[in-house]
């Protein structure tokens, strides 16, 4: 003789209608708010990062500035003991120059020092030779009105 064995599942809700509704709500609304948060830290992220390439744009544009503005002969051979450019300039700020680079600008100055001993482990002759020291100031633009400055100092070896 076989013998059947039956299991019956009684569902009785009872008191307990709507909860599955209830925690499917609650389960909804915090994984909205979570993406939300999500959303803001990515907005901010990807501010972050354009304000980054905007001051890495300007910072690019005001150092190849510095760059042409050591290394230009016609600067060097007409500054003399004054400075360039002399007078009000070309550029957007009184007494420097516009220099363009790439889409953006740069104003430039170049301005005489002193002169003296040629620096230390340059290789000259200091009985041969003398150095004439400049300063050079530039500042680059970029996207967005972002702005960097940059300074250096040259020494320029003469006879």
């Amino acid at each position: 003789m076989q013998t059947i064995v039956s299991k019956s599942w009684n569902f009785n809700s009872g008191n307990n209608r709507g909860v599955i509704l209830i925690l499917s709500l609650w389960m909804l609304l915090l994984l909205s708010i979570l993406g939300a948060f999500a959303i803001s830290t990515s907005i901010t992220e990807i501010g972050i990062a354009g304000n980054y390439r905007n001051a890495e744009t300007a910072f690019n544009t005001a150092d190849a500035t510095v760059e042409y503005a050591e290394t230009d002969v016609a600067i060097f051979s007409t500054i003399g003991n004054g400075s360039w450019p002399s007078g009000t300039g070309t550029g957007t700020k009184p007494g420097t120059n516009l220099v363009p680079v790439g889409s953006n600008n740069a104003d430039v100055r170049v301005e005489y020092m002193a002169s003296g001993l040629p620096p230390v482990g340059s290789g000259v002759d200091v009985s041969y030779f003398q150095a004439n020291y400049y300063a050079v100031a530039a500042t680059g633009t970029g996207p967005n009105n972002a702005e960097s400055s940059i300074e250096s100092q040259v020494a320029k070896i003469v006879p």
